[in-house]
């Protein structure tokens, strides 16, 4: 990664984290992640002995406030404790993935949410959208636990993280 991409995610990171006024608060950060995972599709292929279940079709997920939606999702989970009470690991979406919360949505051609890490992984023509505020990359990592939001634009056409932000007018704060 060269100076000046370095120096992009840099800012496009501390303005994430730091302007109220162009980002505000956002609600997957801290996301329970223990939540129940309420999954539905048009058609799922359950793999017990690899421990994967593969739902395609129409995908929808809803996790508290958090909502995926995506082509196909893979379930990556472990059964310790008998088929009866899979551990989720992983969940690795392809196609049209997006990412909703009440406050930003998030899109790109693939995602992985890494349940335990807690940390959401998307890639492929990203846009992070806030309100009017939009950023966009190749990957970006939001996790849910500080609120961390990094975006690459290494891999885009011409290597760039790109940003619009509305700026509210003198004295205006939308936020109150």
């Amino acid at each position: 990664m060269n100076l000046l991409h370095f120096k992009l995610l840099a800012i496009s990171g501390i303005f994430l984290m730091s302007s109220q006024s162009a980002f505000g608060q956002s609600v997957l950060k801290s996301h329970d992640t223990y939540q129940p995972l309420d999954i539905s599709a048009e058609r799922l292929e359950m793999k017990q002995k690899e421990g994967r279940a593969i739902f395609r079709g129409a995908v929808n997920v809803k996790q508290g406030h958090m909502t995926l939606t995506a082509d196909t999702l893979t379930v990556f989970y472990e059964t310790k404790e008998g088929f009866e009470k899979p551990n989720i690991d992983r969940l690795d979406a392809q196609g049209n993935v997006t990412l909703k919360s009440d406050t930003e949505t998030l899109s790109g051609d693939w995602g992985v949410y890494d349940v335990n890490r807690r940390l959401v992984t998307l890639g492929g023509s990203v846009i992070f959208a806030q309100g009017e505020n939009t950023l966009r990359g190749e990957r970006l990592e939001f996790d849910l636990v500080s609120g961390l939001a990094k975006l690459d634009g290494q891999a885009s056409q011409d290597g760039r993280v790109r940003g619009t932000f509305n700026v509210p007018k003198s004295g205006e704060n939308k936020d109150q």
